[in-house]
């Protein structure tokens, strides 16, 4: 019994660890973006702009990604994660890798520290999906959610496996296509195949249970995945054996089809839901779902060559990335971080004591009021960086980049704010 309460220890401060990290890797980003904004006109494949898309998606998206999946395995499969030691391994590694990428990338140093951060990055997400697989063998519970968490797990791993293939390929160029074929490969497979396929199976398990949502169709939740998985793995077997990319809009509209499958399921726990006040964090995820659509319809755009300028297509290029990756992916975050991280620590604090004692909320562990100016701050600092870089303008870009750092700012203080919440329960009168 001590061995496993250490390890429930050992993981909840793990948990903490990616939380921490996250935010503070989010600041940076903003950071980053207000003082590189000129690197955002022109092509994507701008030294800063490789390092700031690698610090958003490694160190701000998927270590909340990684700290989230340690507390929702474990409840979706009724196991403790298999190993707390892999866990901080896997966390070292990432934080180190993810560093050194992101300064590789800045300096545009190709050599020796960008083939280190390959290194570290694919050694931590292969023992990352070794604990993770070890956690869910033999697990009685079966759903779809747990479909969708271990084929995220697969597409994660292929990420990393490519991005190194793409690291060592700048010295020794061994791959026998040109570096930007790979790197589209490299970032479909990732933002879709592990960010969007995670998102799916995790908000589908947690948002009808925030919502309090009647019983649902998860039938359409099967259709989203079968779809989704079909359209990844035919562009991928295509874009490597067959015919390069020359039919990657068909795998598209496949892929398009299992994301309104999954709309479709969300719009029905909005419908179905008992609770019928949406706070603050749910306000979030709702709007991050119309904002979805943005991408998509850029990405229409872009594929059915409704404009002719090369310039403008590579601002749209750039434009589909970002409002993906901040009008869908972040905003989303921002919303669930709170739900999920004050309900972790208010079931570490006052779980024990609940009913003996008078105990706060979940929701009293962090300020709402920060939460709704996150919101608008967000929102604005979104659509004036997203206009920027359509219309390519630098400035303009800036001035959304400094919102965005003061909503970092703000996420950041409130994140704090939970993590070292101290015990103010009471005693019952």
């Amino acid at each position: 019994m001590l061995k496993s309460a250490l390890r429930d220890i050992y993981i909840y401060r793990i948990i903490l660890a990616h939380y921490i990290s996250s935010a503070i890797f989010f600041l940076i980003v903003s950071v980053l973006l207000m003082f590189s904004s000129d690197a955002f006109i022109g092509h994507y494949f701008h030294p800063k702009t490789l390092a700031i898309t690698h610090l958003t998606t490694l160190g701000w998206v998927t270590f909340i990604m990684m700290g989230s999946l340690y507390q929702l395995i474990p409840v979706i499969t009724n196991k403790k994660i298999y190993s707390s030691v892999l866990a901080f391994m896997v966390y070292l590694l990432m934080l180190i890798g993810t560093i050194l990428l992101s300064i590789s990338f800045w300096i545009f140093d190709i050599g020796f520290i960008i083939e280190t951060a390959a290194c570290f990055l694919f050694l931590g997400i292969t023992l990352f999906l070794i604990n993770i697989l070890l956690t869910m063998k033999d697990s009685k519970e079966k759903n779809i959610e747990i479909d969708f968490i271990q084929a995220s797990m697969f597409w994660f791993w292929l990420t990393a496996f490519i991005g190194s293939l793409l690291a060592f390929n700048f010295r020794f160029t061994f791959l026998p296509k040109d570096h930007l074929y790979y790197l589209k490969i490299h970032a479909h497979i990732g933002l879709i195949g592990w960010f969007l396929c995670l998102i799916i199976g995790v908000s589908s398990k947690l948002i009808p249970m925030f919502l309090l949502s009647g019983k649902l169709n998860t039938n359409y939740l099967s259709y989203c995945y079968y779809l989704i998985n079909l359209g990844l793995l035919g562009f991928l077997i295509d874009a490597l054996f067959l015919n390069g990319l020359d039919r990657a809009p068909v795998y598209s509209v496949i892929i398009l089809f299992g994301i309104c499958f999954f709309l479709y399921f969300i719009s029905n726990a909005f419908k179905t839901r008992a609770r019928k006040k949406i706070d603050i964090n749910l306000k979030h995820t709702y709007i991050s779902f119309f904002l979805i659509t943005i991408p998509i319809i850029l990405w229409g755009i872009l594929k059915f060559k409704i404009v002719a300028d090369k310039q403008i297509e590579l601002q749209i290029s750039s434009a589909i990335v970002f409002s993906l990756l901040f009008g869908f992916i972040t905003l989303l975050i921002l919303g669930q971080t709170f739900k999920n991280l004050a309900f972790i620590v208010w079931l570490k604090k006052y779980q024990e004591i609940s009913g003996k004692v008078k105990t706060p909320l979940p929701k009293d562990l962090y300020s709402e009021k920060i939460a709704t100016l996150q919101l608008y701050l967000f929102i604005i600092s979104f659509i004036i960086v997203l206009y920027g870089i359509l219309m390519s303008n630098s400035v303009t870009i800036k001035l959304g980049a400094i919102s965005l750092m003061i909503t970092a700012i703000l996420y950041t203080i409130n994140v704090f704010k939970i993590i070292f919440h101290k015990d103010n329960s009471t005693p019952l009168v």
